[in-house]
């Protein structure tokens, strides 16, 4: 009968395998492993772009988009130049606002970094100026520019959904 150590398996389930293939074990499977988890990084790199488009949702509140950001491994970047008055316009304390529009529609900027990645989130007052959390109006790729959500038209200022 053949030998773990002449490279055949036998059947002996008290047996320790030394040796499987004139390879160690030990090194196969830790090869196994570190290239799994080298594939499933790429793919997640390849992808990050594609999970952007489905990562928030048009007139969700900003505190429900930043605890799934959170979630999801997204950081505040927020502007450190942020002033008193642009978190009593967006009516929220979150570590991610960059900023406020001092006029027109009253937009805010949350800011957040994920690695390299860069996104950045815009919100509009809650509808009908009633107090209450803003909604995310769209979020784009700041390092692309890709843009998705509610976008404004140029010739009419209408919201339109954003082109890709």
């Amino acid at each position: 009968m053949a030998t773990a150590q002449d490279g055949l398996l036998h059947q002996c389930p008290g047996c320790p395998i030394e040796r499987w293939g004139g390879r160690s074990l030990g090194a196969v499977l830790l090869l196994a492993l570190l290239g799994g988890a080298g594939l499933a990084l790429a793919q997640q790199r390849q992808g990050e772009n594609l999970d952007l488009a489905s990562l928030l949702r048009v007139g969700e509140p900003i505190g429900m988009a930043d605890q799934r950001l959170l979630q999801l491994g997204w950081r505040p970047a927020g502007s450190a130049s942020s002033t008193e008055l642009d978190r009593e316009r967006s009516s929220t304390p979150l570590a991610s606002l960059s900023g406020c529009s001092g006029t027109g529609q009253g937009y805010c900027r949350f800011d957040y970094r994920r690695g390299t990645a860069r996104l950045a989130v815009i919100t509009l007052p809650a509808a009908g100026g009633l107090q209450g959390e803003p909604r995310v109006l769209r979020w784009l790729d700041d390092t692309s520019g890709r843009r998705w959500g509610q976008c404004q038209s140029d010739s009419s200022g209408e919201l339109i959904p954003c082109s890709p």
